[in-house]
């Protein structure tokens, strides 16, 4: 169903951003010719469009209609940076799988209080730097960084009457627990480096049907094809800390389990750009296929009613590694107004789709055999983010 939205959003994305067909006539800049409903142009020196005749008689009426033609640089920078500050929402499309019941009715059921998507992560801050530059022969290259940090979730209870259990695993204390406290962090880093080819045609927006309200101002639009390179690690850790007898000053013991998830592949995309004289508007659509490696590692279990011998594990630590396919999803709406002939300031909305990843709280195992359990990596698990950018970016 993801995959579907996706698809259906960046068909949708392009064409109402960047398909807008000429009405009155079409317009092709640089080496070349501009045809307008029959009559051929030729280019001359300094941006400047005459018909041939024009050379031998100034007074020639198309002078007027030639004159409202966009005469502007086109686009009229040739480096660009930008900083964007992220406030990023993530899903959390862990397992479900139970990680604590309570006792209720007397004790004598058992219902379900917390599973792995109790713990929802609240909006995160991330950071997002570019640099780029456009080359001879419509050819450009650019280097950038994406990370979200902080992407924290965590949910509590408390019990005077040891009604808390921590279902499977026959620890002493985990099925008479006065307290219950889930965690889930996770972090995100992406590096990429692009080269893509670019074309840039000056039109006017009464030319093109979806900005023909905006009257006969001049507008520089640029598309972009990108191919590159890009890495992305998602760092996470599960803590499921329990407190077993609160009246004996006891401390928490807990499950704890670390994943991490490096991706890297090759990656595509699509980006295009309308810019006025103070406003533009830009986005881009790029999906990575990747090879994943995926590793876990849990620390071992405890419980403060110590057993016999003293300090030894009820379950050693786990150390796994596995291989698999990833995918990654990348888009971006952003709106922009110059500040001055350099900056701008940005505003604008992200989507970013991880899939083949390890979620930490699904490798948690609660089966009770201290050989085999916690053996196995579960790998193919998603993150979805979304939500709004804020930032400066400089174009000269």
């Amino acid at each position: 169903m993801r995959y579907q939205f996706f698809q259906r959003f960046i068909l949708g994305f392009g064409c109402a951003l960047f398909c807008g067909e000429a009405i009155t006539g079409s317009y092709v800049w640089g080496q070349g010719m501009v045809t307008t409903r029959g009559i051929s142009i030729d280019q001359t020196s300094g941006n400047q469009w005459e018909p041939p005749s024009a050379w031998q008689d100034e007074s020639l009426p198309l002078h007027p209609v030639i004159e409202n033609l966009c005469n502007s640089c086109c686009p009229d920078w040739s480096q660009y940076g930008f900083v964007d500050f992220l406030f990023l929402q993530r899903d959390n499309a862990t397992s479900g799988t139970v990680i604590t019941e309570e006792r209720v009715g007397g004790g004598t059921q058992r219902v379900p209080l917390f599973t792995t998507r109790s713990m929802q992560a609240a909006t995160a801050p991330g950071v997002r730097l570019f640099y780029g530059e456009l080359g001879p022969d419509g050819l450009g290259w650019e280097v950038g960084y994406l990370g979200v940090y902080g992407m924290f979730g965590a949910v509590d209870r408390s019990s005077l009457t040891d009604s808390l259990i921590i279902p499977g695993i026959n620890v002493p204390g985990w099925l008479t627990a006065d307290e219950v406290r889930p965690t889930y962090a996770s972090s995100l880093n992406t590096v990429e480096a692009n080269i893509f080819t670019y074309r840039c045609c000056r039109e006017c927006s009464s030319d093109t049907f979806l900005w023909s309200h905006l009257g006969n101002k001049q507008v520089c639009h640029c598309s972009n094809w990108l191919v590159g390179l890009r890495w992305a690690g998602l760092e996470e850790q599960a803590d499921l800390n329990v407190l077993c007898c609160r009246s004996s000053s006891d401390e928490f013991t807990s499950y704890s389990v670390r994943t991490s998830s490096q991706m890297l592949g090759p990656q595509v995309g699509f980006r295009g750009r309308r810019q006025w004289k103070n406003w533009a508007v830009e986005g881009w659509a790029k999906a990575m296929l990747a090879g994943t490696l995926l590793s876990s590692n849990a620390d071992p279990i405890f419980s403060s009613l110590a057993p016999s011998p003293p300090n030894q594990p009820f379950r050693g630590p786990r150390r796994l590694i596995d291989t698999g396919v990833g995918f990654l999803g990348d888009l971006n709406y952003t709106v922009t107004r110059r500040l001055n002939d350099t900056w701008w300031l940005r505003l604008g909305y992200n989507m970013i789709w991880l899939s083949g990843v390890a979620l930490a709280p699904d490798q948690w195992d609660f089966t009770n055999n201290p050989t085999t359990s916690g053996t196995t990596l579960v790998g193919g698990g998603g993150v979805f983010l979304h939500g709004a950018n804020l930032g400066l970016e400089s174009r000269w």
